[in-house]
């Protein structure tokens, strides 16, 4: 099959599928009749009264959905202007590229996703002795609930420890497997919805979707996971993400008052979700 081709079929299944995103629920009401005739004329009536109660509750959400759409607050959008509060109280708009980049740069990624920073945990005896990647001595001591706080430490922070020690007597060390299979793949990409957006890369969710159909490609991935977790690798586009701006009051743009998202990789959030969602 020549290129040309494959991109003449995939025009076609595209206005195919533009077709159905419109009619679709037409077809669909014609097959649920057509499907409720049968038990009628067998006279099953079990089957008959579950086709109905699918027919009832699918006539009930749509119903639903057009009172939300209709009556329903105004959702947000990605940002195409951001606004900046000086020091003096006056509003400077940014409206270019350049300018929207260099304003969310210097006003949320400098500022809002190093709060963090801020903590007690983070200053002082306790950054010295945690370290940046909590990888040390006293670290293995709060997880085994041996830590004894230097003078000064705040409530919230020991209680902190303290939860940090009931975890671990729940969840003991090395009980989480690394190892996804095959099947664990599967069973995550297949609830996963086409539409979320995800991946600089490109590699998208509905390449994952559909790529568990495929029992080979399916388990390429799994093992690709796989390796990652037990090597401690990191791939490349793993380490970088797209930063993303929305309204949470619609028409707002004030650039406090955005909501910032970072979408990362798909098999990256998978991979996450797996280990430290689920498994935990």
């Amino acid at each position: 099959m020549t290129k040309k081709e494959i991109e003449e079929r995939l025009d076609v299944c595209e206005k195919k599928c533009e077709y159905f995103c419109k009619h679709g629920q037409s077809y669909r009401r014609k097959h649920l009749q057509n499907r409720l005739s049968i038990p009628r004329k067998k006279r099953n009536a079990v089957a008959e009264q579950k086709i109905l109660a699918i027919i009832r509750r699918e006539k009930e959400r749509a119903f639903w959905r057009r009172l939300n759409y209709v009556m329903g607050q105004r959702s947000g959008r990605s940002v195409r202007r951001v606004q900046v509060t000086q020091a003096d109280g006056s509003i400077v708009e940014a409206t270019t590229q350049k300018s929207i980049h260099e304003a969310i740069w210097s006003n949320i990624h400098g500022k809002r996703f190093h709060l963090a920073e801020q903590a007690p945990i983070c200053k002082g005896k306790l950054r010295g002795d945690l370290g940046y990647m909590a990888n040390t001595a006293a670290a293995a001591a709060v997880l085994n609930g041996t830590y004894e706080c230097p003078d000064g430490t705040d409530e919230g922070t020991r209680d902190l420890f303290d939860e940090i020690a009931v975890l671990r007597s729940i969840v003991q060390e090395n009980s989480v497997s690394t190892t996804i299979s095959g099947d664990r793949w599967k069973r995550r990409w297949c609830k996963a919805k086409e539409q979320t957006s995800s991946s600089e890369s490109g590699i998208h969710f509905g390449r994952y979707i559909s790529g568990v159909q495929s029992n080979i490609i399916a388990q390429h991935d799994a093992l690709k996971t796989t390796l990652c977790n037990k090597w401690g690798i990191s791939l490349n586009r793993w380490s970088r993400g797209m930063s993303c701006m929305l309204e949470k009051i619609p028409g707002c743009c004030l650039i406090e008052k955005l909501r910032s998202i970072i979408l990362m990789e798909a098999d990256y959030n998978a991979n996450n979700k797996e280990l430290f969602g689920e498994s935990i």
